[in-house]
């Protein structure tokens, strides 16, 4: 049997290889696609914001937001008080800043893998500019829409916060060592983890576009599948199709929820390769993920 598995393996290897060589174009457009998505709208805020997060871990400003919004975590999620700087940063950055901000605790100690498991899972926050002004005012021409999605992401990412608290996993984590870096070296340090983190998610950007550009390209399906499909591969691609489609709005308010709930596999895969030096328990996640995405789906698409 695993010899079979093997031969398969190296089977759907090549035929990869072959639809990249005879797709050459596609692979180039995608490529360039995505690079300039990424250097429009990703970078410019990916990148100072992984900066920052060093600064402020290297001035504990952990403690100082643990001393704010602490009690108010633990009680609502039942989790260790030192995340609150996780959940907090992450409403006001698009994802997967979240991952950033948990990599940058665990790597200093401050929470352990079990804790970033759980806090991984609902603080997958969109971009509340994209939300509500390229999704609300540019897409549906209303900032009400936009605000009213933006509302559902957050409501969903506190039940599964809430549906987790039986993973009781609390024990806080304190580690208030002083650094033993000068704040030069820090500077540094935050500066080549900046790039290596936005080539990461640049990587995953690309690929699931040329994958996106070879689907569109081969397969011919219903509108409607194509686009939520689009969409669970890669969020901007997918919501932006959805936009277009000659459907009820309800329809489409809910499959625009059903995305941004979810995230998409691009996000996803970006978080999970920014934490792949850690044990992340990608299963759970995803379909943590995918049905609190569709519950939210089908109660939009019952009560409109």
């Amino acid at each position: 049997m695993s010899i079979i598995i093997k031969k398969l393996k190296y089977i759907i290897l090549t035929l990869i290889l072959i639809i990249f060589i005879l797709n050459i174009k596609i692979v180039i457009n995608s490529t360039y696609e995505a690079s300039l998505l990424f250097f429009k709208k990703v970078f410019i805020t990916i990148f100072p914001f992984v900066i920052l997060c060093d600064f402020l871990i290297y001035f504990n400003y952990h403690i100082f937001i643990k001393g704010i919004f602490g009690k108010i975590i633990n009680k609502i999620f039942n989790i260790d008080s030192n995340t609150s700087i996780i959940f907090i940063l992450s409403i006001f950055s698009s994802h997967p800043s979240n991952a950033i901000y948990i990599k940058n605790l665990l790597d200093n100690k401050i929470i352990d893998i079990k804790v970033a498991n759980r806090i991984l899972i609902y603080t997958y926050f969109p971009s509340i500019a994209f939300v509500i002004g390229v999704i609300g005012v540019s897409l549906y021409n209303s900032f009400k829409i936009g605000l009213m999605l933006w509302i559902i992401c957050f409501i969903n990412n506190i039940l599964i916060g809430l549906f987790l608290r039986k993973d009781n996993v609390y024990i806080e984590s304190i580690n208030n060592e002083s650094k033993n870096i000068s704040f030069f070296e820090c500077f540094k340090l935050s500066i080549i983890k900046a790039i290596n983190t936005s080539f990461i998610i640049l990587g995953n950007l690309i690929v699931f576009t040329i994958i996106i550009n070879l689907i569109v390209n081969y397969i011919s399906i219903n509108p409607t599948i194509l686009s939520v499909l689009t969409g669970f591969l890669e969020l901007t691609s997918g919501v932006i199709s959805i936009s277009l489609l000659d459907i009820p709005f309800n329809v489409k308010f809910a499959l625009t929820s059903l995305i941004l709930n979810f995230s998409s596999l691009s996000i996803l895969f970006q978080s999970f390769s920014i934490l792949s030096s850690y044990k992340i328990n990608i299963k759970k996640t995803l379909t943590i993920k995918l049905m609190f995405s569709i519950i939210t789906f089908l109660l939009i698409i019952i009560c409109t």
